[in-house]
């Protein structure tokens, strides 16, 4: 996180932290969260509404998410 934050720094570039708990297990769609919702390492299928995508790509949306809230709170006027 450091290096990141660092290299960062000196191209101009934002950084938000987001907390990463539950990513892997909350549908990137409706935002249920269980454990269930991880059928395995690669393979993420809500229970909830039966959204189903890369185990990978829904936990980077979700941060991604989280990442946009993130900067909307800390830039709001």
């Amino acid at each position: 996180g450091a290096f990141i934050g660092y290299k960062a720094a000196r191209a101009g570039i934002a950084v938000i932290h987001v907390d990463p708990a539950f990513t892997s297990q909350q549908c990137s769609s409706c935002g249920h969260v269980d454990r269930k919702n991880r059928l395995d390492q690669a393979c993420f299928s809500c229970t909830s509404c039966g959204f189903a995508e890369h185990a990978d790509v829904n936990a980077a949306r979700n941060i991604a998410a989280r990442g946009e809230t993130g900067w909307a709170v800390s830039h709001a006027a």
